[in-house]
């Protein structure tokens, strides 16, 4: 196979995963899902994080990942401080998902940390 068919083969592959549905019983028993990132996105939390002086670490990263069944994004990249109203344990339970679910490591977030 060319090169070129390779790379229309990647680009064109659904390689994003959902997890869920989950239930947030503190959200009215709402039901999220969340997703993997893209390279893009992950690229976008790590530099936001590293250069902002609000990290707002779990906001950030859900705003990225929490979506619905169809894959949509909940939330746009600006609206972490939106959501980071919201109940800390309900975020973090969230963002511990999410954060093993896209397979990050503390050594990535130690990284981040260093910016």
């Amino acid at each position: 196979m060319k090169a070129s068919e390779l790379k229309n083969k990647v680009l064109a592959a659904k390689d994003t995963k959902l997890k869920g549905p989950i239930a947030v019983p503190e959200w009215d028993d709402i039901e999220v899902y969340l997703k993997t990132l893209s390279g893009s996105e992950r690229d976008f939390f790590e530099d936001g994080y590293a250069n902002d002086k609000n990290k707002a670490l779990r906001a950030r990263f859900l705003v990225l990942c929490l979506c619905d069944a169809d894959g949509d994004r909940l939330f746009t990249d600006v609206e972490f401080g939106e959501l980071g109203t919201r109940s800390a344990v309900v975020l973090t339970r969230l963002f511990d998902e999410a954060w093993e679910w896209n397979k990050l490591s503390q050594k990535a977030a130690d990284e981040m940390g260093k910016g």
